[in-house]
């Protein structure tokens, strides 16, 4: 070792008797257990975020799933509706359900 060295550990020995040994180990947990102590933190943070996205999801997935019924029965009455409506427009076209229209002429030349 040189004599620089022997100062340096010298005045470290000197700082550590002055201040005690407490601190000097509380810094040394922090700068070694901190870090971990933060990741797992962190960890469980992302872990707690990703529960509620796959939640987010599963509960999207059965919204679909209802919506498909809904979309069925709504694919019914559309198919019904359609059929009354050409209904309607035969009828209209055919002018079954009106007497007075049936007699008039310009009515008769245009079916």
């Amino acid at each position: 070792m040189t004599p620089q060295d022997v100062a340096a550990l010298t005045a470290i020995a000197a700082i550590v008797k002055q201040i005690g040994a407490w601190p000097m180990i509380s810094v040394f947990m922090l700068v070694t257990v901190g870090p971990w102590l933060g990741m797992w933190w962190f960890t469980r943070i992302y872990e707690k975020r990703h529960a509620a996205v796959v939640t987010m999801y599963t509960d999207n997935v059965s919204l679909v799933k209802s919506f498909e019924k809904i979309a069925a029965s709504l694919q019914d009455v559309v198919i019904l509706n359609t059929q009354a409506m050409q209904g309607i427009k035969e009828s209209v076209d055919n002018n079954i359900y009106c007497p007075i229209m049936r007699k008039d002429p310009k009515v008769e030349k245009a079916l």
